[in-house]
This record gives structure tokens, sequence and C-alpha cells, in this order.
């Protein structure tokens, strides 16, 4: 396991969250898992709409 701090915008507002995730992952999969997590996080925090990732950064 890798811990990463992800950072995303949602209406000008940025987030950022730490997630474990499997240290063997890398590239467009590190990168689909990534925006993977910030969907969970903007359901279980009642964001909708559109966002942007900004960071993901191994921690």
């Amino acid at each position: 396991m890798a811990y990463h701090r992800i950072s995303f915008i949602h209406n000008d507002t940025e987030y950022s969250f730490i997630k474990a995730m499997d240290g063997k992952l890398s590239g467009y999969a590190l990168m689909s898992a990534c925006r993977v997590e910030v969907q969970i996080y903007m359901s279980q925090h009642k964001l909708r709409g559109n966002y942007i990732l900004t960071g993901m950064a191994e921690i």
C-alpha cells in the first residue's frame, strides 16, 4: 500500500484528501484509480457536478 494525496477543484473550491492505494499502480491505472476515489469522495460529501483533478502525490 502507498498513501497518496489527491487534490481536485469543484465549484472554485479546492479539496484534498489522503487515500491508501495499491502501490503497484502506475500510469493510466493510477490516474483512473484517483478519479474513482474523487468520485467516491464527492458522493460521500454530497458534491455534484464536474471537477478538475489538480494533483496527486505519493506521501
